[in-house]
């Protein structure tokens, strides 16, 4: 079951682009252009199908809506044809022939022969892409006759941006991907070379006079091209016969950069007498000597996060591995080697393999070197880079290449990965260094194989069968993924205070076609396997849930984590260039958490069924990053400090350290600005900017509100003392020091 995401949508024709009309704020601005436009033999009878339809395609630069008083934004499109009529007859045909987001519905459709008004509902974002597919009919079809379409509208005006032609004979150019050239430097043209075929049958023959220019600012460099015989150059023009009527590729031609400068672009029009002429980009000119490329044409690779690359306890058979990379010279000698470089990795992502497929220009000591020499380099800069990136050593390979100085180095290398079960998103590989500029390309995406979902439930200890109200749901990303035995484990954190009982249940979704066996609770855990795989992407439902709990159980918050056959594989993975060392499975150098729900089981009294009151004596120099509670020594990572109204404030990380309880038992949600601690029977609540102490849920006026302060919770201690029945609270101005307990 391979998966791969498409992430850029290959034109297979020209496409046309207008600029943006511009806006106020609160509108939205697009851009206009024509995705596959069509170009047709003389024979042609002028009906372009659906099916074969260029699309005009709007994309969405910038959505910044006002204030509506509620009402849904709306935008009318006006599309109109020239040299065309429209073939659906109706509004729903019209309708039917608009690709819009999710969120965007076609409200009213106004129509003619050659012209159609869209009013689009709904609110766009950024990078939207709305498509109206040209299905039509040309109105005349004799040779050099073209259909153009124009747009209207608040988001973009675009005129007579032409979707399809009728030519006697015409060619197509094409590459399979730019490459990149520094200023008065030579490149080479992509090493699959420039594609020349006809885009009318019959447009050429055999020795057929071709030429191509060059766009201002570059010349040809170059005296042999592959796939013609008689290829001639002077400046930027070159001439060619062509070696036959079918399509043909001519690979090596070189260019220069010779008056261009940063940000130009190179492009080839191909001619030929009698033909239209076809014109493609090839180049553009860098500011940086290393380009870091992927093939965008590439389908992105989807690999499934918290796996081993066997895809244990799954169905899947694709490989880990990303897209090709590449790391080219925009001129010979270009790399310098004089400074270490990195391949930087997100967090959580490791290497479990690297392919160099090819390492073309590169010395080592004089000689030349290849493949084997980079995964040398490769491995010994993972090692260094402590097996969260590749740090590559100054002078791993000689910095002036003196014996290739014609060709520039290239490599290109695949990167097999595996990433932690919390992971999920783009791979973006980074690349820098001291004398390089630093890049970015992505070059895989993360998935997780499932989900679970839980609540948080505040329970009071009953020993045995405490009831978790709510259910734990796992859901299957997709049908058919976990495969038969794959099994799944749930615990509660402090598993050796907070069991799981044994008469939970266990449901499947029933359309899914899952069956799953060894449903039980073992050693406190629930549990479950896969008997057979799912038909449509399943849920697997744990309810009734009970825990036994231990009398002892401190107040406080415990996590529910997760465990399962793809997570337990996944820490066994072997991991890249650690032959023979004692970290050599990625469990040794991941440092995940299997956390599937904070604050799962809230435990809201403790285990003893008394009111410790606070009797522990606690002295907070100010300004210093220590407080004493009795004689322990709390250091902090903020000082305590003196308010505007001269109330001493503790760091709120410092509480839970001061009152000698389980650090669960503090807890500051960013949400609703509110700080909570559970000490004894009691649970003390405080709000940020509000005089009011909530303890055991009744209300008492405070002498001060707790504050931020650089973007940390601060409480005031004089309440805190309140709050925990202390009534014996000192402070000494001479040594700024406050005292809860002073006599104890």
């Amino acid at each position: 079951m391979k998966k791969v995401v498409s992430f850029v949508m290959a034109a297979a024709m020209a496409t046309s682009l207008v600029p943006v009309t511009a806006f106020a704020a609160g509108d939205v601005s697009a851009t206009a252009k024509v995705i596959g436009a069509l170009e047709k033999g003389k024979d042609f009878d002028g009906v372009i199908t659906t099916a074969e339809a260029p699309e005009l395609q709007l994309k969405v630069t910038s959505a910044d809506y006002l204030a509506t008083g509620g009402d849904v934004p709306t935008v009318d499109v006006t599309v109109s044809l020239d040299g065309a009529e429209f073939t659906a007859e109706d509004e729903a045909g019209f309708a039917a022939l608009v690709n819009a987001p999710t969120a965007i519905t076609v409200a009213k459709t106004e129509f003619s022969e050659d012209e159609v008004t869209y009013t689009l509902s709904g609110k766009f974002k950024k990078d939207d892409v709305l498509a109206i597919n040209l299905a039509s009919k040309l109105t005349k079809t004799g040779v050099g006759k073209t259909a153009t379409v124009s747009v209207d509208s608040k988001m973009v005006t675009a005129d007579d941006l032409v979707y399809a032609s009728v030519l006697d004979k015409g060619i197509k150019a094409s590459v399979r991907k730019t490459v990149s050239v520094a200023v008065d430097e030579v490149t080479e043209l992509n090493s699959r070379g420039l594609k020349i075929e006809s885009s009318v049958e019959g447009s050429y023959e055999a020795g057929t006079e071709f030429t191509l220019k060059l766009s201002k600012g570059f010349e040809f460099a170059n005296s042999t091209v592959e796939g013609v015989s008689d290829f001639a150059f002077d400046g930027n023009e070159a001439t060619f016969t062509a070696p036959s009527a079918e399509d043909f590729t001519l690979t090596g031609i070189k260019i220069e950069a010779v008056s261009a400068k940063v940000g130009d672009v190179a492009s080839i029009k191909v001619s030929a007498k009698g033909i239209s002429a076809a014109s493609v980009e090839v180049a553009k000119v860098v500011d940086y000597k290393v380009a870091v490329t992927v093939d965008e044409d590439e389908d992105l690779p989807v690999i499934y996060s918290g796996t081993d690359v066997e895809n244990t306890g799954l169905t899947d058979d694709s490989d880990h591995k990303t897209v090709e990379i590449t790391a080219e010279e925009s001129f010979p000698g270009a790399w310098s080697m004089r400074q270490g470089f990195n391949f930087i990795l997100p967090e959580g992502v490791y290497v479990t393999g690297v392919e160099v497929i090819e390492a073309e220009n590169f010395l080592q000591n004089g000689v030349e070197v290849g493949t084997d020499a980079w995964e040398a380099a490769f491995k010994a800069a993972y090692d260094k880079g402590d097996y969260t990136g590749f740090t590559f050593a100054k002078r791993v390979f000689d910095d002036v290449n003196t014996t290739l100085e014609n060709d520039a180095a290239t490599l290109t290398f695949q990167l097999e990965l595996v990433a932690d079960p919390t992971f999920e998103g783009d791979v973006v590989l980074g690349f820098d260094g001291t004398l390089v500029d630093k890049q970015e390309v992505t070059v895989a995406k993360f998935v997780k194989p499932y989900t679970i979902a839980a609540e948080q439930n505040d329970v009071i200890i009953d020993y045995r069968n405490t009831a978790v109200e709510t259910p734990i749901t796992v859901t299957e990303a997709e049908a058919g993924l976990w495969a038969s035995n794959a099994v799944f484990t749930l615990t509660v954190d402090r598993g050796d205070m907070i069991e799981f009982e044994d008469d939970a249940t266990f449901t499947v979704s029933e359309d899914s076609g899952l069956e799953l066996k060894d449903k039980k609770t073992a050693d406190g855990q629930l549990a479950f396997a896969v008997k057979s795989e799912s038909d449509e992407a399943a849920t697997v439902e744990i309810k009734d849930i009970k825990l036994f709990m231990q009398r002892n159980v401190p107040a406080g918050a415990y996590s529910l984590k997760a465990e399962t056959a793809m997570s337990n594989a996944y820490d066994e993975q072997a991991i890249y260039a650690a032959d023979g060392k004692d970290n050599n499975v990625i469990d040794d150098v991941a440092d995940y958490s299997n956390v599937v729900k904070e604050a799962f089981i809230n435990v809201v009294t403790s285990g003893r069924d008394n009111d410790n009151l606070f009797t522990t004596k606690v002295v907070v120099p100010v300004g210093e990053a220590y407080l004493m509670a009795g004689t322990t020594r709390v250091e902090l990572d903020v000082p305590a400090y003196i308010s505007a109204d001269n109330y001493t404030m503790l760091p709120v990380r410092a509480v839970s350290k001061a009152l000698g309880v389980n650090t669960n038992n503090v807890i500051w949600s960013a949400e609703t600005r509110t700080i909570t601690i559970m000490y004894g029977q009691r649970i003390i609540t405080m709000v940020v900017g509000d005089k009011t102490i909530n303890v055991n849920g009744s209300a008492i006026p405070a002498s001060s509100a707790p504050e931020i302060t650089g973007d940390r919770a601060f409480l005031p201690m004089r309440d805190l003392a309140t709050a925990l029945g202390v009534t014996d609270i000192t402070w000494d101005a001479a040594t700024r020091t406050a005292t809860l307990n002073g006599s104890k």
